[in-house]
């Protein structure tokens, strides 16, 4: 019993502040949305899109990495941040040569210190600090980004959304004073990390390839109604995500938590009809201008079931050192989606450009129940 009480204190840990951190964050882009309008809420976020991307190239699955071998009491951390924050910077540069957009390339950066930092927080299972470095970003980013916005612009958005991420600097140099660099460490865990990058390099595709294709077949002003139905589906997942947070580190210490994963796998049901149900009902009423977005939720809200069941396993695979199968589901999930959106977007618009991301999250869940029946079926033999 008491273990069960420290498991939910922990997952209180992760949650509160990351339900918080969503809430605020939500509140946040509504009403930028609410005051540029669809178009440039377009662009924003193809931009946000094209740093998620760039960073994730930069990161070289460092995040994942981070954690499960965290968790493993291996000391990679000093080495990985070395690697990335060289290779990010090399990135953010050449990023704003092509785009000649300083919030683009700054928020390169930051989305990479975020990813090494969050990620050796949760493999130390340090859920507290972790919620405290998650709550003050999200206020510094608000606070940051309104202000910049009213002095430049919408590129100020992006340029106080990076400036956001500068307190978790701190645990970046404190990992260089108290670990050593090693590369040894790295070569020794490449059979992990080569799989590993990919498959975050296809996940990074999977979140921001849809918006880099949309804007340029669709206009900004189509992504933007798109992009207000996905801040909606973003809290539809966030409870999910959030007790994949916890459990990760829990399979890579060897703990299966079999009950959890059953329990937020029912949950996710619920969340899917309360969001088709609800959020579009509630858009209608705050956001006039996105009218367009309203099948969007709709639609994208029964994603919620398989984005659950799929990263449920995703963190199985992690803590097992399958990363290869993580992979594959991710780019599985990305072609469909991608094809999906060229394919249907033509014929249905906006709707057909959701149901592509449904498909998408199906096809990521199919994979994953087959890859893990034949994985139980070989350790039978």
């Amino acid at each position: 019993m008491e273990s069960f009480w420290n498991k939910l204190k922990d997952i209180a840990s992760i949650g509160v502040a990351d339900i918080a951190a969503a809430g605020i964050s939500a509140i946040f882009w509504f009403y930028i949305a609410s005051t540029i309008g669809p178009e440039g809420y377009g662009q924003i976020t193809y931009f946000i899109s094209i740093a998620m991307l760039s960073s994730t190239i930069a990161l070289f699955g460092a995040s994942n990495t981070n954690i499960v071998y965290t968790a493993k009491k291996i000391p990679i951390q000093p080495t990985l941040y070395l690697i990335t924050l060289t290779s990010g910077i090399i990135i953010s540069i050449i990023v704003f040569l092509i785009f000649v957009n300083v919030g683009a390339s700054s928020l390169i950066l930051g989305f990479i210190i975020f990813s090494l930092t969050t990620s050796e927080l949760l493999g130390r299972k340090l859920f507290k600090i972790y919620s405290k470095f998650i709550l003050t970003q999200r206020i510094l980013m608000v606070i940051l980004g309104i202000s910049a916005y009213h002095f430049i612009g919408i590129e100020g958005i992006l340029i106080g959304y990076s400036l956001s991420y500068v307190p978790y600097t701190y645990i970046i140099f404190n990992s260089f004073k108290t670990e050593k660099i090693d590369f040894c460490l790295i070569r020794q865990k490449l059979h992990f990390m080569i799989p590993q990058y990919f498959q975050t390099l296809s996940g990074s595709l999977s979140g921001s390839l849809d918006k880099l294709v949309i804007a340029p077949f669709f206009g900004f002003a189509l992504l933007g109604n798109y992009s207000l139905g996905l801040q909606v589906y973003a809290l539809l997942t966030l409870l999910p995500a959030v007790v994949v947070k916890y459990i990760m580190p829990q399979d890579s210490s060897g703990v299966e938590n079999k009950k959890l994963k059953k329990m937020i796998i029912l949950a996710s049901v619920g969340i899917a009809l309360v969001g088709f149900t609800v959020g579009p009902i509630a858009i209608s009423s705050i956001f006039p201008k996105f009218i367009e977005a309203e099948n969007v939720i709709k639609i994208v809200s029964i994603a919620t079931i398989p984005f659950t069941i799929t990263h449920v396993y995703h963190s199985k695979f992690y803590g097992l050192e399958k990363s290869k199968n993580v992979l594959i589901s991710t780019i599985c999930y990305t072609v469909v989606q991608i094809i999906g959106i060229l394919v249907l977007g033509n014929i249905y618009g906006v709707n057909g450009i959701a149901a592509a991301l449904v498909m998408g999250n199906l096809a990521s869940m199919c994979y994953v129940l087959l890859a893990d029946k034949f994985d139980k079926s070989n350790s039978k033999v």
